[in-house]
């Protein structure tokens, strides 16, 4: 497994996991597979990408350059538009990783709160969820924290020192998780396993 702290360290700093659109745990809407179909168009049409703090998207050329929130609210607004909304515009200017994060800790877990559903556990998260934590105060970095979408179920692995689940994601970071599709020193968007 991936030692970076970043990506170990997501099942012990805060997890959240989401479903955009998702009426209750037991009947799903269509959100999740909007927000899929909009990830699987961004590696069909994909180019160039690089982790940037100022988001500039050109699908058509191919062109994805974005940070890790920049990501998420694009994704959004064309998935869950109600559910982007939700975040909204702090201080007039995009969403960080702590304002998604921060929208869903106040859904209490197996609630939901207009356009959210705040899944209970890793055990209960499905392909299309949001994955939202906040930076540990020991990880020295300017960034509030880091936002993904989830693309496979999670899968339990007892193996190794620390237990937990495996689970496949994609995001836009500079750092490349265990059998990322980033290859060495390239960053921006991409999918990579964690553990939580």
């Amino acid at each position: 497994m991936n030692t970076r702290a970043l990506s170990t360290s997501v099942g012990f700093a805060v997890l959240v996991l989401l479903l955009p659109g998702r009426a209750s745990a037991t009947e799903p809407q269509r959100g999740p597979e909007k927000v899929i179909a909009v990830l699987q168009q961004i590696e069909k049409t994909m180019t160039a990408s690089r982790y940037q703090h100022f988001p500039v998207v050109r699908p058509k050329r191919g062109e994805y350059f974005f940070d890790c929130s920049g990501m998420a609210a694009w994704v959004l607004r064309r998935s869950a538009p109600m559910a982007r909304r939700v975040v909204g515009q702090p201080n007039g200017r995009r969403p960080l990783a702590v304002h998604f994060h921060k929208t869903i800790a106040r859904i209490p877990p197996g609630k939901r709160r207009g356009p959210w559903y705040r899944v209970p556990d890793a055990a209960s998260a499905r392909p299309g969820d949001v994955l939202t934590w906040v930076r540990p105060p020991w990880f020295r970095s300017k960034n509030t924290g880091h936002v993904a979408f989830i693309v496979s179920q999670p899968r339990w692995n007892a193996r190794g020192h620390v237990p937990g689940y495996l689970v496949r994601i994609a995001d836009a970071s500079r750092y490349r998780h265990e059998n990322d599709t980033r290859t060495k020193g390239q960053s921006g968007f991409g999918t990579g396993v964690l553990l939580i």
